[in-house]
């Protein structure tokens, strides 16, 4: 038995704008996502001695399906690549074997941390943890761009957990730029206890018209970012005015303690606060840990919030 354990870290979307439709239906995205320390453990166990065959085990929620956890859609994404890539290739190793489906048994204990129907790509992120296990014990079959092209096509967001730290991600989040970090930045993190469908948040945003978008000015102050010099939130915060979610107005309406949650991260004295992705969580950032771990105090013992999971992290 081969045995791997991996960490798979949670992201924020510290701004996201939607651009349009693409021709192939999906939302063009422009966003930088950022990685935190909030994380989900895996063990990945492979045995070469049995029978082809799969199991997963979910430690810590029971409200995830196995047949449509994201990590079983990308073992079977990364083991059907490899057959296609076998039969075209007879010099990949034991391309007999793969050609035949003669994978061995694989095994996932999952235990998860990071909330679901967040925004905080938890999913994405196991995903993207079980495609580099298999890409190592199998050999690197895949280039770089190839293993990026199929972890989009297992999730959007999971391209980015490939990458890691900070990445402006655009289109459907396969286009991405690595940007210098913005690491070391302390979070307080509130999960409402209702979740936001995406789809219906992104159909609720192609009814009405898309917001502006300057693209120049975007593209200088991405370029402002890589600028060692500065404090991180200090270089983050310089955009203030374009640093906007386009899904937070539907997300809102649908689950109104998400503004609430804003609304009061703001006035414990966050630098910034702002919904990820599509909600449901929103994140608010600090200038110290002590600013910080003081609001927590705050909305820990406001009974508006005794409903939401409160967590600390910060940025890597």
């Amino acid at each position: 038995m081969d045995s791997y354990e991996i960490v798979a870290n949670a992201k924020l979307n510290l701004f996201l704008r939607v651009r349009g439709i693409l021709p192939n239906g999906y939302h063009s995205l422009y966003s930088i996502m950022q990685e935190i320390d909030l994380a989900d453990t895996l063990t990945i166990n492979i045995y070469p001695e049995r029978e082809s065959g799969f199991d997963i085990k979910c430690i810590g929620r029971n409200d995830i399906d196995p047949e449509k956890n994201l990590c079983s859609k990308a073992k079977d994404r990364f083991l059907s690549s490899l057959r296609k890539k076998a039969m075209a290739d007879p010099s990949v190793p034991n391309a007999k074997l793969w050609k035949k489906n003669q994978f061995p048994f694989i095994e996932i204990v999952l235990t998860k941390v990071i909330p679901s129907e967040s925004g905080m790509g938890g999913g994405s992120s196991d995903a993207a943890a079980v495609l580099m296990v298999l890409q190592e014990h199998f050999g690197c079959p895949f280039t770089d761009e190839e293993l990026n092209q199929l972890a989009v096509n297992v999730g959007a967001d999971v391209p980015f957990f490939l990458y890691g730290g900070t990445c402006l991600c655009e289109k459907v989040g396969e286009d991405i730029r690595d940007l210098y970090p913005l690491s070391g930045i302390p979070l307080l993190i509130v999960k409402p206890s209702q979740g936001v469908s995406t789809p219906e948040c992104f159909h609720a945003i192609d009814s009405k018209p898309l917001p502006g978008f300057d693209e120049a000015r975007y593209e200088a102050y991405i370029d402002s970012m890589n600028s060692e010099d500065k404090d991180p939130l200090e270089r983050f915060l310089e955009g203030a005015d374009l640093l906007t979610n386009d899904l937070e107005i539907p997300s809102f309406e649908k689950v109104p303690k998400i503004k609430k949650a804003r609304e009061a991260l703001i006035g414990t004295g966050a630098r910034y606060a702002r919904m990820t992705g599509s909600g449901s969580a929103v994140f608010a950032m600090y200038d110290s840990e002590e600013a910080r771990d003081k609001a927590y105090g705050q909305m820990k013992n406001d009974p508006e919030f005794s409903d939401c999971d409160l967590l600390l992290s910060k940025t890597i």
